[in-house]
């Protein structure tokens, strides 16, 4: 499968120039590599170029062996003088992305430059996208759009836009389905959605055809008081031994993303905080808009337990907390290391299989059984709005009817 690989000759201005080539190579690093790699009579270099975050590709088609005519860009005799003009040609590219903001629909800079816009793969088109996106969304966003398009679209990287079929997309969904949840599987064909859509892929028109597996994403938590009051418990004291004064933990850090996840956070909150973000003066951590959920930044007090967790971490990272914090991860693990031990635990404690982002329902539900007010609740969620809450937890049933005429009834007698 065809692909751009990276140049870097030595003594060569090779900046932001690939080579589309069929090889595993990860950079062409002698002309002699690249000669060998020519596809017949032609070659194509690709030059990307970044201006104030906003990043272009432009597409050079070359000729090789044409003996007798005027040198241009697409009759040249060898890779090198292709990769000299291609070099030269840097400026230009990037006085038009500064101009344009863009290289699409754009008048090629040189008459006989021949960009094929009908042979760019979908693959050409990712790291343009991403790039993009990266001014507007969260880290975790960006994660999910990079997954989607690098890993799971594989089977289209070499298709153009124009190749690409509902069936191919069929079939990648129905592989997934073997492997990954159905929620997994929603959230990819809706990225993958707003890629061909953003490039004006034919395919979309034909997207209503797409079978994709029916999500609930409403899980009432229903476990016992009791049973709560041992996951809490388990996971505050989780892979704990003290002796005498003193308790160490098999899987510190475990245990103290665990004591974060019990505030209410969300996963990607917790493995996102920085040590910057803690201000022990005012006994309070923020997660950034960039990161939060409601891109809107929220500021937390740290009980006791969240102190111990962020002590036993700086130890941990050699990390002084009375010096100016630096701009460094308290958590080092991805969301699979924490997820795997939470299966554990449950286990161990003969509970049903629960996921992470349940704690979240475990800790709301709890509450709002218990009468703690939802404006409360809602703050610790970290919910743009109360109405958010009351739409996930107050169940409406027959037993608040009764409950408003019992007080109805109180009213009047009173």
């Amino acid at each position: 499968m065809k692909k751009f690989i990276r140049v870097n000759i030595n003594n060569k201005d090779c900046k932001g120039i690939a080579f589309l080539a069929d090889s595993n190579l990860k950079s062409i690093t002698t002309i002699t590599q690249a000669n060998k790699l020519i596809d017949r009579n032609s070659f194509k270099l690709q030059l990307r170029i970044k201006v104030k975050n906003i990043q272009g590709k432009k597409i050079f088609l070359f000729e090789k062996g044409i003996k007798n005519q005027t040198l241009t860009n697409r009759q040249f005799t060898t890779f090198t003088k292709a990769l000299d003009y291609v070099s030269s040609k840097r400026n230009e590219v990037k006085e038009m992305l500064v101009s344009y903001g863009t290289l699409k629909d754009i008048n090629p800079i040189v008459e006989e430059t021949t960009i094929l816009n009908d042979e760019v793969t979908f693959l050409d088109l990712i790291d343009t996208f991403i790039e993009t996106k990266k001014i507007l969304l969260r880290k975790s966003t960006m994660q999910n759009y990079s997954t989607a398009l690098y890993k799971h679209s594989k089977p289209l990287h070499s298709k153009t836009l124009k190749e690409i079929e509902i069936s191919d997309i069929q079939n990648i969904i129905n592989n997934l389905i073997n492997v990954r949840a159905d929620a997994t599987i929603t959230l990819y064909a809706r990225t993958l959605y707003a890629f061909l859509k953003t490039h004006k892929a034919q395919v979309i028109q034909e997207w209503n055809k797409l079978v994709l597996p029916f999500v609930d994403n409403k899980v009432d938590y229903t476990l016992s008081l009791e049973d709560t009051k041992k996951i809490i418990y388990a996971m505050r004291g989780y892979s704990g031994t003290t002796i005498g004064n003193e308790t160490f933990y098999q899987y510190e850090e475990i245990r103290n993303i665990f004591v974060f996840l019990l505030t209410g956070r969300r996963i990607t909150e917790v493995l996102s905080i920085k040590y910057s973000d803690i201000n022990l003066e005012t006994n309070t951590y923020k997660i950034p808009s960039t990161t939060a959920k409601g891109k809107k930044e929220l500021v937390f007090n740290l009980d006791d337990y969240l102190l111990e967790a962020i002590k036993l971490q700086a130890v941990s990272n050699n990390i002084d907390l009375n010096k100016s914090l630096p701009n460094k991860r308290l958590f080092k693990y991805t969301k699979e290391t924490p997820r795997t031990h939470f299966q554990n635990l449950l286990k161990s404690l003969r509970l049903p299989k629960l996921r992470l982002h349940d704690i979240r329902h475990m800790l709301a539900t709890t509450l709002v059984q218990n009468g703690v007010s939802i404006a409360d609740i809602s703050m610790m969620l970290g919910h743009s709005s109360i109405a958010i809450t009351e739409a996930r937890y107050v169940t409406k049933n027959k037993d608040q009817a009764t409950r408003a005429l019992n007080s109805l009834d109180n009213l009047i007698k009173g």
